[in-house]
């Protein structure tokens, strides 16, 4: 069974659509890539998974049922996302914030706690733990998000299904922390956990996405494998860009280089 369904699906919350015939399938473990100008509506389409934006028509379907059918309490257990930016304006300590995710579950205190570590020493913030979370830089604050989401589902325990939604994971990280995330990413998929992730770092998708949706305007360009979406006339067409793609020396994977 899919663990995520779209058929057609089509937003438009505030008049103008926001979304377009959006189609795909995800079974457990596997990985898409959101590509896209900005704008493109990739923020727009992990929003609407998560339930934030309704959908005007067409189908979403979580694990075969519709998703505006699944208990708000039960979908959390299910479904995390990571935002780009998000407010807390309260001196809310690191640990207590990644603790957020746990809110859900009934686990109790110690298995949040074990969570928490282990969560912690996988988006490398263990030494920030004590620190408030509105002192931190901008890179910080950000694996501390992505730490909250992944907390929300890091048990195979803890739901049937889990689905975690990343939002430009890595923009204000530096490069070792950067691999982390694919690291991380590549960690949670081989546990069962289906991942969608919207960067704008191309090879990355090439290298550790199973499928690529390409975004344009609020529809669906091109769906497929990497070898399948990444070509020359989609850079030109979407990006306004000349590239070539050739193969990566060690994974074969398609490798984006920009002329």
């Amino acid at each position: 069974m899919n663990v995520l369904s779209l058929n057609s699906v089509c937003a438009a919350p505030y008049g103008s659509p926001l979304l377009q015939d959006i189609s795909f399938n995800l079974k457990a473990g596997q990985v898409l890539g959101l590509m896209g100008p900005n704008g493109a509506g990739k923020s727009s389409l992990l929003h609407c998974i998560a339930g934030g934006i309704p959908c005007t028509s067409g189908g979403l379907y979580l694990n075969g049922t519709p998703l505006k059918d699944w208990p708000l309490l039960v979908r959390a257990r299910a479904l995390a996302m990571q935002v780009q930016s998000a407010a807390l304006n309260f001196p809310f300590t690191v640990d207590e914030v990644i603790l957020l995710g746990r809110t859900p579950h009934a686990s109790g205190n110690l298995c949040d706690k074990e969570v928490l570590q282990e969560v912690m020493t996988a988006t490398d913030t263990t030494e920030l733990r004590h620190r408030p979370y509105t002192q931190l830089s901008g890179g910080e604050k950000q694996r501390v998000q992505l730490a909250r989401a992944v907390a929300q589902v890091w048990r195979e325990e803890d739901a049937p299904t889990r689905l975690l939604l990343l939002d430009e994971p890595n923009s204000a990280l530096d490069l070792s922390h950067q691999r982390m995330v694919l690291d991380l990413v590549a960690t949670l998929a081989k546990t069962g956990c289906t991942i969608i992730l919207a960067t704008h770092d191309f090879n990355l998708l090439s290298a550790h996405a199973n499928q690529l949706l390409v975004m344009h305007q609020g529809t669906q360009h091109s769906y497929g494998t990497p070898e399948e979406v990444l070509t020359p006339t989609m850079f030109q067409r979407i990006f306004n860009v000349s590239v070539l793609v050739q193969r990566h020396p060690e994974n074969n994977s398609p490798l984006v280089v920009h002329v």
